[in-house]
């Protein structure tokens, strides 16, 4: 009996031992504005329920017992899922977190502005959770004197979000190094970066 007891004792701790735990870990890539914005950022391995929270600087770290080629990684705000990617398994082996971005590629760009400056089509762009933007008398008035025009960013768009940033913070300075510093602080506070606005 004694040795049907020990053998079974064998068999345990050999398939605990066998069940190797795999780590997934990744730092994603954005501003600082972005997850003051969105601040409760969760990701998961696809076809999984456990959501892993992404922290502050961006870190995070999936554990799981399952050995595959690649992993598919979702993240998710709310229930929007704003970035897939694929994670490969060899990446485990790092001591790093593995690098990702959080647009692979921007449609936005701050080296627009120059452009649209010129042609008077400066834009600013604007986040908040309403489905549409609500133009004050005052927003139109900025609007026409400072030859800038607000443009609203879907949620579903928050992929994008540092790109939108980047462009308004390089518009800035085209206020603040032309008659239009004065408009700085009549701007809308919902507008991407409004706290960066005097940077130089």
């Amino acid at each position: 009996m004694r040795r049907i007891i020990t053998f079974l004792t064998l068999i345990i701790s050999l398939n605990l031992f066998s069940e190797e735990t795999i780590s997934i870990k990744g730092k994603l890539f954005f501003s600082h504005d972005f997850y003051y914005t969105f601040s409760n950022l969760l990701v998961k391995i696809d076809n999984s329920d456990k959501l892993v929270k992404i922290k502050e600087d961006g870190i995070f770290e999936i554990k799981t017992s399952t050995k595959q080629e690649n992993y598919k990684l979702i993240f998710s705000y709310r229930n929007i899922i704003f970035k897939e990617f694929d994670y490969k398994f060899e990446w485990t082996k790092r001591k790093r977190p593995k690098s990702i971005s959080l647009a692979d590629k921007c449609e936005v760009s701050y080296s627009f502005v120059k452009k649209d400056y010129k042609e008077k089509k400066l834009k600013l762009y604007v986040f908040n959770k309403n489905e549409e933007l609500k133009l004050t008398k005052k927003d139109l008035r900025i609007q026409k004197r400072a030859n800038v025009k607000y443009i609203r960013v879907p949620l579903g768009e928050l992929i994008n979000y540092d790109c939108f940033l980047d462009y308004n913070q390089r518009a800035f300075k085209y206020f603040l190094f032309t008659k239009n510093k004065k408009y700085l602080d009549k701007l809308r506070k919902d507008v991407i970066g409004y706290n960066y606005r005097y940077n130089r």
